[in-house]
């Protein structure tokens, strides 16, 4: 075949065997595990013009004997020879001299498998692959042959989002595309919403979850995503990386959990990661709450959650004001003589202090207001997070036996603050 395309191309016999004599040493120079594959994809596609073509062998000549046996094994397998021998491919020299060997293998296999070889040798797809890392790369070539989402993965949008996370949640990323085949789910605009937002060691950690878990569908729905957005970044790593260590899906994404959200906010990260082994280990997440049935023995649901007064703010303040006060006063000479000066020195000096007692009061007392009903939102909003009711009984009927005694007066020191109650038999 070789011979006859130079017969019809070369009218000379000196050009002919000089054009021979390239080719078998081209062929030489290659190794023969490479030439193996060049001599077959000139006999599977006889394109031997643009085979023999000066450019082609140009290319594989600057690449490693390695990664010219992978393309030719790509060329006679996909027989995409234009696409192939395009100028873009033939120039992409340092792209495969920036990835390794498995990289390598993988792009002229994801090539083969998938025979998309215009999509795959896109220069936004080539440019992207070097950019992420060859680690990177291996697992992002490698999930177009194992899931045939060659659209998705070469898409605009998702490749910006991979490169956005970063080289090492990219391979995760790729890697969990590849054990879990489930591209959808994981290249959801919910999921790029959220990780784009928390950064790449949330993406990471996240998507290590999904590998190691399967559980790709379970992992992305909205309701574990709006969890881990809530928690905040550095709780959520710690919750994708409980999931990952235990695979304990069930109980770590069961509804009661992912109502505690802001009891997760609240005791941190590091309490939080105990909380989510705890949870692991018992293979069912505690419910927000419990409440003992109606009775005399009732007690209160969350007693953990009592509301602080903050009275000893006012006693501190009244202490300390008149510690300062007198102790400002015994700078004066003369104060042993103070009584022989009259009554009016001495009324001047008592009005003084009583003034200085009634502002001290009024304003601990606000400030002591001021913090319980802080407080008290902040419980409140937590204890609604979870579904705990917590309302204001005064405004009711006052029927209820065990918030109200005959004489119309509500038990506050059984149920939390004031009117306000959470007795389980409202």
């Amino acid at each position: 075949m070789i011979i006859s395309h130079l017969e019809e191309r070369y009218g000379s016999g000196e050009e002919r065997a000089r054009k021979l004599s390239e080719i078998s040493d081209f062929a030489v120079a290659l190794g023969a595990p490479a030439a193996r594959d060049y001599f077959r994809a000139l006999g599977e596609t006889k394109a031997i013009d643009a085979l023999t073509d000066e450019r082609v062998l140009d290319f594989a000549r600057s690449v490693d004997r390695h990664t010219a046996e992978w393309y030719f094994w790509a060329v006679w397998g996909t027989k995409a020879v234009p696409e192939l021998t395009d100028e873009r491919v033939l120039r992409a020299v340092a792209f495969f001299r920036s990835i390794n060997s498995p990289a390598t293998v993988e792009y002229f296999l994801a090539i083969r498998e998938t025979k998309e070889a215009a999509a795959l040798t896109d220069e936004r797809v080539l440019s992207f692959a070097r950019r992420i890392g060859s680690d990177a790369a291996v697992e992002y070539f490698g999930a177009f042959w194992e899931t045939r989402a060659v659209a998705t993965l070469t898409d605009a949008r998702f490749l910006e989002f991979a490169e956005a996370i970063g080289g090492e949640a990219a391979y995760e990323l790729f890697r969990a595309m590849r054990e879990t085949k489930a591209v959808a789910a994981l290249t959801a605009e919910s999921v790029q919403s959220y990780l784009g937002t928390v950064g790449p060691r949330v993406a990471k950690d996240f998507f290590r979850a999904v590998r190691e878990t399967k559980a790709a569908e379970r992992l992305t729905q909205d309701d574990v995503l709006l969890f881990a957005e809530l928690i905040g970044a550095s709780a959520a790593r710690e919750y994708f990386q409980v999931v990952a260590s235990t695979k304990a899906v069930q109980a770590l994404t069961s509804a009661a959990l992912l109502r505690t959200s802001g009891v997760i906010r609240s005791i941190g990260a590091d309490a939080a990661v105990n909380y989510f082994l705890a949870i692991a280990a018992a293979k069912v997440a505690p419910p927000a709450g419990t409440s003992s049935p109606a009775g005399e023995a009732a007690v209160p649901v969350l007693t953990l959650l009592d509301i602080p007064t903050y009275e000893g703010i006012r006693a501190a303040g009244l202490v300390g004001a008149t510690a300062a006060f007198w102790l400002y006063v015994s700078q004066f000479p003369g104060l042993s003589s103070l009584a022989s000066q009259g009554a009016g020195t001495v009324g001047l000096v008592a009005a003084g202090w009583i003034a200085l007692l009634a502002g001290v009061y009024g304003l601990t007392g606000s400030i002591a207001r001021r913090s319980s009903e802080q407080f008290l939102e902040r419980r409140r909003r937590l204890l609604n997070e979870h579904g705990i009711r917590w309302h204001d009984c005064a405004e009711g009927d006052r029927r209820c036996e065990l918030c109200w005694s005959s004489g119309a007066v509500h038990e506050d020191h059984r149920f939390d603050y004031e009117r306000f109650c959470r007795c389980p038999a409202c």
